[in-house]
């Protein structure tokens, strides 16, 4: 069942001070049927004790001061209090808006704090009583029809009032929802990035060690370096992507532009000749460097396992609320014929380089910009990866 959310008018109160609120209410309506009982005839042949009308206003007044503590003990007390002052004449019905004002806000509480099933038979008894008592008091029908019209309107926007606090909670718990699914979707990107690029490294450096264990080791040794720093860098990185999960966790900056040198230098590593430039002195936004920081990082690491290429050159274009990605190889030569890959189609890459998380996980970053990624064969020969991204909308 969805929580209520209370009425903006009254988020900011406490519970007692809605039950003060209440008793001022109830004040009210007591006065009022305290007035309306004065002021109204005695039965013929019956004197009125002095006593009466006091005892009726508070009695109205009751019903209304715990309607939030019981509603629907609340409506039935008000009820018979309702229909005893009016049937007997204690109240006459010309002067049955004191009787009204007493049945309106419980009526109203009822809708907004009862479910329709139980509410619905509560707000049909009150009309059909009311308009008895009102009927035996000798009120007109237009009276009668009135009264009706008034306890319906009292329940019905009571309900309205339940409906709209339903649907701004299930609209809030589908935010929340919707938020936590792109959040764990950034996770997901972001974990994929440092455990790809960073195992890729790994493995290849592993590959060199083995290789030259015997005839070179010390070329062994500078690759088994080479591992270690990149495995402590790697469980740094895991680290920080996990410690935002943590209430407790450091901030601590996300990788950007100024962070390429270091990429690229461990790209470098493999034997890969990685030239990086970068035009344009504009500051762009924290969100687009962390974006082409894992774009390149991710183009890299694809170089790196698959491309069986000796040189990378990674472009930066920046310029007014836009950016411009280029990274592009001279890795082996596809037989088929050029074609970048599908945008809509990102398990089928070009042939020569496997699809999977990675080229997804790039067009979901392009896409967060307004790029559409292009990953493909070159008509040069090797692989070439671009996209433009875009902050200034």
């Amino acid at each position: 069942m969805t929580t209520a959310t209370p009425s903006p008018l009254i988020r900011g109160l406490s519970r007692g001070q809605l039950l003060v609120i209440d008793g001022v209410l109830a004040t009210v309506v007591a006065a009022c049927g305290w007035y309306a009982a004065v002021d109204g005839p005695s039965p013929v042949g019956w004197h009125e004790p002095v006593w009466l009308p006091v005892v009726a206003g508070v009695l109205l007044g009751l019903p209304v001061a715990v309607r939030r503590i019981r509603p629907v003990a609340a409506v039935w007390l008000a009820l018979a209090l309702v229909v005893a002052c009016v049937a007997t004449g204690v109240i006459p019905h010309y002067a049955g808006l004191a009787p009204i004002l007493a049945m309106c806000p419980v009526l109203y509480t009822v809708g907004a704090d009862v479910r329709r099933r139980r509410s619905v038979p509560i707000v049909i008894g009150c009309v059909v009583a009311t308009a008895l008592a009102f009927l035996a008091g000798d009120g007109t029908p237009f009276e009668i029809g009135l009264v009706g019209w008034v306890l319906g309107a009292a329940w019905t926007a009571g309900r309205t009032v339940r409906e709209r606090r339903a649907y701004a909670a299930r609209a809030a718990e589908q935010a929340t929802e919707l938020a936590v699914g792109q959040e764990r979707l950034r996770i997901a990107r972001e974990l994929h990035d440092i455990v790809a690029h960073s195992m890729s490294m790994i493995a290849v450096k592993a590959a060199i060690a083995d290789h030259l264990a015997d005839s070179q080791p010390q070329e062994m040794r500078a690759a088994l370096r080479v591992i270690a720093t990149t495995s402590r860098d790697t469980l740094g990185e895991l680290r920080r992507a996990l410690g935002v999960l943590r209430t407790e966790g450091t901030l601590v900056p996300a990788p950007g532009l100024a962070d390429l040198d270091e990429l690229v230098t461990a790209a470098r590593t493999s034997g890969l000749s990685v030239d990086l430039v970068v035009r344009g002195g504009d500051r762009i936004p924290d969100g687009v460097a962390l974006a082409v920081f894992r774009l390149v990082q991710e183009a890299l690491t694809n170089v790196v396992k698959h491309a069986r290429a000796s040189e990378c050159r990674v472009a930066i274009e920046i310029g007014d609320g836009s950016l411009r990605l280029d990274v592009a190889d001279n890795g082996s030569p596809v037989t088929a014929e050029p074609r970048p890959a599908a945008v809509d189609d990102p398990g089928s890459p070009a042939p020569g380089r496997p699809g999977g998380q990675g080229l997804i996980g790039m067009r979901e970053r392009a896409a967060m910009f307004g790029g559409d990624l292009v990953a493909g064969p070159s008509a040069k020969g090797g692989w070439a990866v671009t996209t433009t991204l875009s902050w200034a909308a």
